[in-house]
């Protein structure tokens, strides 16, 4: 189970400004035909998904941050805490 302490933390996460401090590739950003490299990038924590319904699940990338590539493409990336640099 989870302490009330490591679930209010980690509902401190959802909302905070982010920035990819590590090279990572992804292949599915609408509208973009390449790769695109997240190095660099600022987003928005959406959900921290290591928690549900107050248990603890094994999620390799924890983390899910709202992006908005060039043109207003929204997307969505899930990556590890040490891939990212806090902001806030």
């Amino acid at each position: 189970m989870v302490t009330e302490d490591e679930e209010e933390e980690a509902k401190k996460k959802i909302g905070a400004k982010v920035r990819v401090k590590v090279p990572v590739k992804v292949y599915h950003v609408p509208r973009v035909a390449e790769e695109l490299d997240l190095c660099g990038l600022e987003g928005e924590v959406k959900q921290y998904v290591n928690l549900w319904k107050g248990r603890r699940v094994s999620a390799n990338l924890p983390y899910k941050i709202q992006f908005v590539h060039s043109g207003g493409v929204k997307f969505f990336a899930h990556l590890r805490e040490d891939e990212l640099e806090f902001l806030d």
